[in-house]
């Protein structure tokens, strides 16, 4: 009897923490989302921080097994501040926090605005000759990569923030 009662309470248990995890899955495709963010300063800048008020925030959420790819990335950057509009923003790579890297991803610019948020949409490729969707994946995995927010200003770049999962 006291079995019984112990494979009742553990299978209740068990459904309980299923039902509890079944919204970490959006897309119903087995695959968890990754979110990765950069928290953009002129500070962050290389060769040279730039001396700048502006700030800005770039996510980007990879779902793995979605899209007709096989996975989905979006993006989004918002800025605050900036010295003008941005001219252009991009992730580049490979990266650490010191060094410079060639664009791997740019972004369209959707506002004209120096604040607010200033592109947004979804990866389909890397518009980069020999780094692969798989191989912008593994940058974002191990913080390998940053996103640069270039104005009229600061053509090198304005602000710029490595990309670390969160």
């Amino acid at each position: 009897m006291k079995v019984r009662y112990a494979v009742t309470a553990i299978l209740a248990i068990t459904t309980a923490g299923t039902v509890a995890c079944d919204d970490d899955d959006p897309t119903g495709s087995g695959a968890i989302p990754e979110l990765y963010t950069a928290e953009l300063t002129g500070t962050a800048e290389r060769p040279d921080p730039v001396i700048t008020t502006a700030t800005g925030t770039a996510t980007i959420n990879f779902t793995p097994g979605s899209g007709s790819s096989g996975q989905l990335i979006s993006y989004s950057v918002t800025v605050a501040g900036m010295s003008g509009p941005a001219s252009a923003a991009h992730i580049h790579g490979p990266a650490d926090p010191d060094a410079t890297a060639p664009v791997i991803v740019p972004f369209t610019i959707t506002s004209g605005s120096t604040a607010g948020v200033i592109s947004s949409g979804t990866i389909a490729s890397t518009g980069h000759p020999t780094i692969s969707m798989d191989s912008l994946v593994v940058l974002l995995q191990n913080g390998n990569s940053y996103v640069d927010v270039h104005t009229g200003a600061n053509p090198n770049g304005e602000i710029r923030g490595q990309l670390a999962r969160r």
